[in-house]
């Protein structure tokens, strides 16, 4: 390979067609762009080079193809991967023979092939290896580091003097005469950008509302319009940033914190100026704020970071008023989603019987896969409900509403909203310094039975209850219909229980068999009998 060719390379992972970038030279894998770096385009031409783990014989695979060639293709660009695959093939051993794939669809050729997905093994760090995330900072980015984006601001008639920066970051009341953001500014979205400006100082009460609007709806139009037009979204955040900054009037800084704690539940910044809002936020976590910004300010923080990690929301429809109204709401009252177990109790004593011992939301969701028929549905859990239906169901939970299974008419909505609300809990249910006492014990089944033991009560009495309803799903007298064994319930179901602590997706790739089988092992042994009167699973 050329020196004078960029190190990165842009390529799709095999099992999931999701674009990666690798880096030739050090063979690491990364699904975000790598910032700075020139990516060398994929002309189709493009081969990997993996080694074949049985013979130890080099082979080439072709991404966009699928074909795979033992001989070198003549005039191709060649990527020499196998360098992925030298830590999988010191430990294969050690594992029995079973490899960790992130690229796990190329099989190496018995002869040329065409269509199919490589066994191209994948570095697996060892049993006893160490998973440790470094405490997620508050950026401290200052608006100095981003002078350079944002739009020049001119005052006066004739002769035109350029706005500080300061003055445009700060409160007006003037309706905004350009984007703040040079990008936005030169673009189609300008006025899109300028008019939701005024809709902010409406929600706000800088300016009236038209038609005599509620608020809720001038929120739920600045929300549709972020969610719809991502090149938006950083305006957005600025623009809320902007009206709450050097602004006297308590009420009016208020309610801009409560739009921006309402935009941070559907959409993200992105991730050049994340680290700008995040700076802005907190800034104003300190005790001295006005009203109540502190609490907002804390709000706003916790619900960006996550939303970052997470993406906006999902599904083709926009955010529905309800949807907006109920996230204004759990600014003071948590939701059953996104937040802590303790927050989550402590919230659901609004609705929830009194004698409730574990979330009230996962009863219900239970209980409603079971009578919807769940055991006996095909591909549950595996299949995906729709996403909108899924989205409307978190917003009648998040009230307390009774959920009634008829209203569905299959399973898989309620089976979705379930695995939803554990990927979305502030903390993962086993927590996180147990991680690599559960991943390291996967392959002895007491040593699983043992990490479990020592969760928190509520954790541990919260998994026992998940792990007996999966025992039901999974008798055996499901499996012809369900097509899911309890091997395919835990592959399933492993994410949900256990948080890789790493951003790496190479590692988190790495670490899943060995969530998979410590879940496998939970299923199989774990005794549930202290969950039995929990929920009504249809025992």
């Amino acid at each position: 390979m050329a020196s004078s060719l960029p190190d990165w390379v842009q390529i799709l992972e095999p099992g999931t067609k999701k674009p990666m970038f690798a880096n030739v030279k050090t063979g690491v894998c990364v699904w975000e762009k790598p910032e700075g770096e020139e990516i060398r385009p994929n002309d189709g031409n493009m081969w990997w080079e993996l080694k074949d783990p049985t013979s130890g014989k080099p082979y080439y695979y072709n991404e966009q193809t699928g074909m795979t060639e033992w001989s070198k293709p003549n005039n191709a660009e060649i990527i020499p991967l196998d360098k992925l695959q030298e830590v999988q093939d010191a430990l294969a051993a050690e594992e029995g023979g079973d490899g960790i794939n992130p690229m796990a669809g190329a099989m190496s050729p018995s002869a040329p092939t065409s269509g199919g997905a490589a066994a191209a093994s994948s570095p697996q760090l060892p049993k006893t290896a160490t998973m440790k995330k470094p405490k997620r900072k508050v950026s401290v980015m200052k608006m100095v580091d981003y002078k350079d984006h944002f739009a020049q601001h001119k005052v006066g008639a004739l002769c035109k003097s350029k706005v500080p920066l300061d003055v445009v970051l700060a409160w007006s009341r003037n309706p905004l005469p350009k984007p703040m953001l040079e990008k936005v500014a030169g673009s189609s979205h300008s006025k899109s950008a300028t008019e939701m400006f005024k809709q902010i100082q409406m929600y706000m009460g800088d300016r009236a509302r038209r038609n005599n609007a509620l608020p809720v709806q001038v929120a739920h139009q600045v929300v549709t319009t972020a969610w719809r037009t991502p090149e938006l979204r950083d305006e957005l955040y600025l623009q809320l940033s902007k009206q709450t900054r050097d602004n006297d009037n308590v009420a009016t800084v208020e309610k801009g914190w409560e739009l921006m704690a309402i935009c941070t539940n559907f959409v993200p910044a992105s991730k050049q100026f994340t680290p700008y809002i995040e700076g802005y936020i907190g800034r104003h976590l300190g005790d001295g704020q006005q009203g109540r910004v502190q609490h907002y300010a804390e709000h706003c923080l916790k619900k960006l970071i996550r939303i970052h990690a997470q993406g906006a929301k999902k599904g083709i429809h926009a955010p529905t008023e309800s949807e907006v109204q109920q996230a204004a709401k759990n600014i003071f009252d948590p939701s059953m989603f996104s937040s802590s177990l303790e927050e989550v109790m402590e919230a659901q004593q609004r609705f929830a019987p009194s004698d409730c011992k574990i979330p009230w939301v996962v009863t219900t969701l239970t209980e409603a896969v079971i009578q919807s028929g769940g055991a006996k549905t095909e591909g549950i859990f595996r299949v995906p409900g729709d996403i909108d239906a899924v989205n409307m169901l978190k917003v009648r939970l998040d009230k307390g509403e009774t959920v009634d299974p008829g209203t569905f008419g299959e399973p898989h909505i309620p089976a979705s909203t379930l695995k939803l609300w554990f990927r979305e809990l502030a903390e993962p249910l086993i927590p996180e310094d147990l991680y690599d006492e559960c991943v390291n014990s996967s392959k002895d089944i007491p040593a699983s039975l043992a990490a479990v033991a020592k969760m928190p009560p509520l954790n541990k009495l919260l998994l026992t209850y998940i792990v007996r309803f999966l025992q039901v799903i999974g008798k055996p007298e499901n499996h012809d219909v369900t097509k899911m064994n309890l091997e395919n319930l835990s592959m399933v179901w492993a994410p949900n229980f256990l948080r890789c602590p790493s951003d790496d997706p190479l590692q988190i790739l790495q670490f899943a068999k060995r969530e998979m089988t410590f879940t496998r092992n939970l299923v199989q042994k774990l005794d549930t009998t202290a969950a039995k009167d929990l929920g009504n699973l249809g025992e």
